[in-house]
């Protein structure tokens, strides 16, 4: 019978010592400033450097006789030109379906914003008085179209514009297909030019995502996306890259489990986002994990014939960046005892962190058939010693003051 994963892992989270370590008002200067230039946390999705690349986006729908060109004619802006037969009618206007984010420019799938809490826009329109836009994604794999909150009056000149993720599920959250804006009808003024000039993610980042826990009721029948990557032949029953050999270990509260044959390389499984493979790592990545420095596995590998005990490696992988980029943190010895391990990697500074589409575990070769189950995966943010406590809460405090001075001045 599988032991609760609470029970036999006792673990003082970074929330609590953060909690501990600092008053509110430091934590919350270092929220400003310590953090943020992490990946899952808030970032630019788009920002158009250069000029001559409108970075895939399109003109997603519109009322009849409606027209616009897209244009990156200055650096650091989109201009979306209306050019209606029947001015002023509504257009919307989004990211392109097979795009993740502005750089890099490869991945395709949906883009991951996690625990974040907003979406933010710096756009604005040349026209001569209000006009209403509903701000929208396209969520999960189906682009199930979801609005951001009410329509906002988006006025002449540049402001910002701040959309709740709030009305997400965590499955939409996971996987955004399209990001964008749906121009109402504004006949009375015309065709206006619209600028976009930065898109962004925003909100405080994670400490700690578990990013599956393989539990009975989990996604595609508690396998949550897995599937055997390579070294399918050390694998009891697959046949090919998919989830052939794989199976839900209802013990407990439910576990991965496969049969590890003796004498062979190891087989190597991986998963995305925590979602449901449904035949294809398209619909499941990417995964954006870079504001984490840790990753914990919790596993076992249990003898089914013999018992001679030993260990076997377990080296930890990641695929990024459309498959272009393969990185390992390292590898650990798992105790082969039947009992539930938790194996850490540390995966700080590795790169194309938030462009992830397989996070995978290649076990080594061995002589025994062993059954391995594993339990969850669960990333976590890196203690911050105090005296980045320090240097983040004056950071931050330099950052508060700047912005109030410009504030002011504007």
């Amino acid at each position: 019978m599988k032991s609760s994963r609470d029970s036999s892992r006792i673990r003082i989270t970074v929330a609590h010592k953060f909690a501990a370590m600092t008053s509110a008002v430091l934590v919350g200067l270092c929220g400003l400033s310590a953090f943020n230039a992490l990946g899952q946390s808030p970032s630019a999705l788009y920002s158009w450097n250069g000029t001559g690349n409108i970075q895939a986006w399109i003109g997603s729908f519109g009322a009849a006789n409606t027209a616009a060109t897209i244009a990156n004619t200055f650096a650091g802006e989109l201009t979306v030109i209306e050019t209606s037969i029947a001015a002023g009618e509504s257009q919307a206007f989004s990211d392109g379906f097979n795009r993740v984010r502005e750089f890099p420019s490869g991945p395709s799938g949906g883009t991951d914003l996690t625990g974040l809490s907003y979406l933010e826009f710096d756009l604005g329109h040349n026209g001569a008085g209000n006009i209403n836009v509903q701000f929208y994604v396209q969520a999960t794999p189906s682009s199930s179209f979801v609005a951001l909150g009410p329509d906002l009056t988006v006025t002449p000149g540049i402001n910002t514009y701040q959309l709740p993720l709030t009305g997400l599920t965590a499955a939409q959250a996971t996987y955004i297909r399209t990001m964008g804006m749906n121009i109402r009808s504004h006949t009375g003024l015309g065709n206006v030019t619209w600028t976009i000039r930065e898109l962004r993610s925003a909100g405080t980042p994670l400490l700690s995502r578990t990013l599956a826990t393989f539990n009975t009721g989990a996604p595609e029948g508690g396998l949550q996306g897995a599937i055997v990557n390579f070294d399918g032949a050390s694998v009891l029953g697959n046949a090919g890259q998919n989830q052939t050999g794989l199976s839900h270990d209802p013990a407990g509260s439910g576990s991965l489990q496969w049969i590890d044959l003796a004498g062979g390389a190891g087989g190597a499984i991986s998963l995305g986002n925590g979602e449901a493979w449904n035949s294809n790592t398209f619909n499941n990545r990417t995964t954006d994990l870079s504001n984490y420095g840790k990753m914990f596995v919790r596993i076992s590998a249990t003898e089914t014939i013999t018992s001679n005990g030993g260990s076997i490696n377990v080296q930890a992988f990641f695929q990024k960046n459309n498959f272009a980029s393969f990185q390992s943190p390292g590898t650990n010895p798992l105790p082969i005892d039947g009992q539930f391990h938790d194996l850490m990697f540390e995966i700080a500074g590795l790169t194309d962190m938030n462009v992830i589409d397989q996070i995978g575990l290649n076990l080594g070769s061995h002589t025994d058939e062993l059954r391995i189950n594993i339990d969850s995966l669960i990333f976590e943010v890196p203690e911050p010693s105090s005296g980045i406590l320090l240097l983040g809460g004056v950071l931050g405090l330099r950052f508060v003051l700047r912005r109030n001075k410009q504030a002011v001045a504007a």
